[in-house]
């Protein structure tokens, strides 16, 4: 089917289309109608259940019915048929409020956001008056941070002129401002640059993520932790109903479960016995602290391009290199302008393994800076187009990874299940803990996902320029400064699976692990990453063309109520890289010069590099005339 996202005019909006057409039949379409209403809290089994049922179901027949009859050969319009479900929905809602207020109601115990904002006293602002945590765009980044201290409110709303919602500004944004504008001219005066307006420091209406007032508690935590924001305003339709912290959430559970107590209780029991820091309590530096280059990548890469594009040789791109690896994928729909989609993903994956280069010379190797320079000389070169980015690298002092993720392409870490010989106890920031749930017989298991970003479904964040981009911010864009940066805890025999979205959206983690153990078991001495790369990558092209099971793309898909089914044939991108422990004898030389491809870096890109050398030599010969 086709799905499209709008970004903003030009080349930069995004359409995909599949060579086939997948369609769901009408009882899957319902039960899954029904699956979606189950989730929402539409619908309950139960007595009045049915007055729920007969009408979502009904609705949704009807208007795959009609879709059906205007065009049997219009893929949009049924996807047109589920949207206008979707839009039903209020109508389900208010049908079921019906049969509740008859009833008594469900006593279902479900706590919302709305339940917090109302149960939380001393909030930064109540219901009744939203704008006492506002700010204006224009005033001064330190009459906010005045007003924070001054006032007790942890963020603010920032309103324009209208008093409409422009963005949000949290004691976060002001440290950057501080670390970036806070030079004192003097002692006791004011620092430079604190008289910024808010709108340059805040984060933009844009970029906020939101909460419903009918939200559950789970869903409140769900969303902080994957989007990395802890204060999150609460919107109804356009109306600002409050902000939710992870302090507000602590304290309406603890007022839930200790309505009875009192206050000094609460206090002599909870807060008195954990007061004080004992004395003598020492920092101690962990083993890890103490393990410059202990331990080293071993890696390698497989590609297979779209069974359409295996000339061109796809959209995606790597980098390969002894300390660090990355993949990114072009956006295929800058063909419809005349714009070859993999330029820019091959200029991005050189230009970081030249950043690579030279970091590792002058400095140690930080994704996120070597994303940020490979940036600096994509802007110079003025090339056209976009892609996600995901870069990885061992930290040099500690036993971790490091990583810097645009987009939807990202990483999985593998490690032995607990109980092998060569587990311990589990580590901090990771999945090890969980790790025993329902893995019964495996040997591996994941102890760490990396996160994703998306604008909306199928709308990843991505780097790029279009052709009527200036030198100012483009908003249809992301930046450098928009990756999520993560620090994972590692292990000697851990396996890392760095991918483009055309593995995760058709593999999923069960059928990931059971190709790498299948591996493993039948090499014997152990299967290299090459071996594990190629059988990942052939797995996900089998699935990616098998039109008889929904992938992981279809049922995210049909949960935002497109009709798709089967796999997602796509660029396809993996690196598979051994975790190894530098005595180790597979531990391969570190001295060797890092690499990406596929293809020829874009001619656009190698001139602004030479003109780049070229004013870093003059500016040498400048400073040694000089001296």
């Amino acid at each position: 089917f086709l799905s499209f996202s709008e970004r903003g005019g030009g080349c930069s909006s995004r359409v995909q289309t599949t060579p086939a057409i997948h369609s769901t039949s009408p009882r899957r379409g319902l039960e899954h109608a029904q699956r979606k209403a189950v989730r929402r809290g539409l619908y309950s089994p139960g007595p009045e259940a049915l007055a729920d049922t007969t009408l979502m179901l009904s609705m949704y027949a009807r208007s795959l019915s009609r879709a059906s009859a205007r065009s049997a050969r219009s893929p949009p319009l049924l996807a047109l048929a589920a949207r206008t479900a979707r839009r039903s929905v209020p109508a389900v809602a208010a049908q079921r409020r019906l049969l509740c207020d008859a009833s008594g109601g469900p006593s279902s115990g479900v706590v919302t956001a709305l339940d917090i904002l109302r149960s939380v006293s001393g909030a930064r602002y109540t219901m009744d008056d939203p704008l006492r945590a506002s700010i204006g765009e224009g005033e001064p980044i330190s009459a906010a941070i005045h007003r924070m201290v001054d006032e007790k409110i942890g963020s603010f709303v920032v309103r324009d002129a209208h008093d409409r919602v422009a963005g949000f500004l949290t004691p976060r944004d002001c440290l950057r401002c501080i670390a970036r504008h806070g030079d004192k001219s003097r002692p006791g005066a004011t620092p430079e640059g604190w008289n910024v307006p808010v709108s340059s420091v805040m984060t933009p209406a844009k970029d906020l993520v939101y909460l419903s007032p009918s939200d559950t508690l789970d869903e409140v935590r769900s969303l902080m932790a994957l989007s990395g924001r802890r204060h999150i305003p609460v919107l109804a339709g356009s109306t600002l109903l409050g902000i939710l912290n992870p302090k507000d959430i602590a304290k309406y559970i603890h007022l839930q479960r200790n309505a009875s107590t009192s206050a000094k209780s609460d206090f002599v029991q909870t807060v008195m016995p954990r007061k004080g820091v004992p004395i003598g309590t020492k920092l101690t530096r962990g083993s890890g602290l103490a393990a410059e280059a202990a331990l080293q990548l071993y890696s390698a890469v497989a590609l297979l391009p779209h069974p359409a594009k295996t000339e061109s040789g796809g959209e995606d791109a790597f980098l390969l290199g002894p300390h660090m690896i990355g993949v990114a994928d072009g956006v295929g729909s800058w063909w419809e302008g005349g714009i070859d989609p993999a330029a820019f993903a091959r200029g991005l994956m050189f230009a970081s393994r030249n950043s690579c280069t030279k970091l590792k010379r002058e400095e140690e190797l930080d994704p996120a800076k070597v994303l940020l320079d490979a940036w600096h000389k994509m802007k110079l070169s003025r090339l056209i187009g976009s892609s996600t980015a995901c870069l990885v690298s061992l930290d040099p002092h500690k036993t971790e990874l490091r990583a810097a993720n645009i987009g939807d392409s990202g990483f999985l870490l593998l490690r032995r299940q607990a109980g092998s010989s060569s587990m311990v106890e589990p580590a901090l920031g990771t999945l090890d803990s969980a790790a025993g749930i329902g893995a019964a017989g495996r040997k591996l298991h994941i102890a760490f996902r990396s996160p994703q970003q998306l604008r909306a479904f199928n709308t990843p964040y991505q780097l790029g320029r279009a052709p009527d981009s200036g030198d100012a911010p483009d908003d249809r864009f992301e930046t450098p400064q928009d990756a999520s940066l993560v620090r994972v805890p590692v292990r000697p025999g851990d396996i890392l699976v760095l991918a483009t979205d055309g593995l995760f959206d058709n593999v999923d983690e069960e059928a990931l692990l059971d190709t790498i153990e299948d591996l493993i078991e039948g090499s014997g001495t152990g299967a290299s990453p090459q071996q594990l790369a190629d059988a990942i990558a052939a797995r996900a092209k089998e699935l990616s063309l098998d039109k008889s099971v929904d992938s992981p793309f279809a049922i995210l898909a049909k949960d935002n109520d497109i009709l798709w089914g089967g796999g997602r044939p796509d660029d396809i991108t993996v690196l598979v890289s051994h975790i190894l422990d530098r005595a180790d004898a597979r531990a391969p030389p570190t001295d060797w010069a890092a690499v990406s491809g596929p293809g020829e870096p874009p001619p656009e890109l190698l001139e602004a590099e030479a003109l780049l050398a070229a004013e870093r030599l003059a500016a040498e010969a400048a400073a040694k005339a000089e001296a």
